[in-house]
């Protein structure tokens, strides 16, 4: 019963939830919009989960100069690889 009672930082998780189905939902529109695997591939969750980790939470922050190395080649691969996709999309025929 504690469990259900304690709202402390239940209001953030709360708000992150409604943020998340928002941004679900428009993802399925977009989906509608360009094709599901274009949506679902520009989410860019290692993007974010990269700079939260590096800039917020400072996980590297003891790390070599080639791990800061590995994770900008990653991020850099992760762009190109969006532009690549929605280059290819081209224009689309909507029914």
């Amino acid at each position: 019963m504690c469990y259900v009672n304690d709202w402390d930082g239940r209001g953030w998780a709360l708000l992150a939830g409604l943020l998340s189905g928002f941004g679900n939902g428009l993802q399925f529109m977009g989906g509608q919009a360009a094709g599901y695997a274009a949506a679902d591939a520009v989410q860019a969750l290692p993007l974010v989960s990269t700079f939260w980790g590096v800039i917020l939470f400072g996980e590297y922050r003891r790390s070599s100069g080639r791990t800061y190395t590995l994770i900008a080649g990653m991020l850099i691969m992760f762009i190109a690889a969006v532009a690549i996709l929605m280059a290819s999309a081209g224009k689309r025929k909507s029914n």
